[in-house]
């Protein structure tokens, strides 16, 4: 219970200043006109919220340099074969709807080669923030995330990449081919800096209220 409420707080945190920016960044920095566009990229900040969230990010407040590190791949299948399935499962759900939205909304990334970059790009960050946290860093992380994106690619191209918004418009500004990355920058910039601030601020309330006797 503490974990979903916790999860849930570190989303609200971040949507409430997310939401604001990514219509600034469509509408004013990149001129996008297209509500059906800004919805789809909206949905893609969502996910990378969701995909912070559950992988646990340091903050400006709280990091620490922790590094543990497994660069032995499949190592764990031998230790804990039952936990490295449900593991390698997670990871896997993790990183496909990724795959699936980076080419249905962008082009460029209907490249299979690109959009399994994107993949193994992302997990890469991930596991090198992990060195700031108590977590593992794991070269399994990184083949299963990617695994995931492929699969995620391949869900889209089974589909057509055909969704019901137009992408005509991605080339009126020069800055439209960094989307993704600007759209990932400000939402880990979000999640680093201002989410903390909130969910802190979220967290007092509800230790010093009956809520906490009911959730913990």
């Amino acid at each position: 219970m503490v974990r979903l409420v916790s999860l849930g707080i570190d989303v609200v945190s971040s949507i409430i200043f997310v939401i604001p920016a990514v219509f600034i960044i469509q509408y004013a920095v990149l001129k996008q006109r297209c509500f059906s566009k800004t919805a789809a990229v909206m949905i893609f900040a969502f996910y990378l919220i969701g995909v912070f969230s559950v992988v646990g990010i340091p903050s400006i407040f709280s990091w620490n340099v922790y590094p543990r590190f497994n660069l032995i791949p499949l190592i764990d299948i031998v230790n804990s074969p039952l936990d490295y399935l449900r593991n390698t499962i997670l990871n896997i759900l993790l990183f496909i709807p990724l795959g699936f939205l980076l080419p249905a909304i962008w082009k460029k990334y209907r490249s299979l080669k690109i959009a399994a970059l994107a993949g193994l790009s992302l997990s890469l960050f991930i596991e090198i923030l992990q060195i700031f946290t108590f977590r593992l860093t794991d070269v399994d992380d990184l083949i299963t995330n990617t695994a995931g994106c492929v699969a995620g690619y391949y869900i889209g191209k089974w589909v057509s990449f055909k969704l019901p918004w137009k992408l005509s418009q991605e080339d009126k500004n020069h800055y439209s081919k960094y989307e993704p990355a600007i759209i990932f920058a400000t939402v880990f910039l979000i999640g680093f800096c201002l989410k903390p601030v909130v969910s802190n601020y979220l967290w007092k309330k509800i230790l010093s209220s009956s809520l906490w006797n009911i959730i913990k």
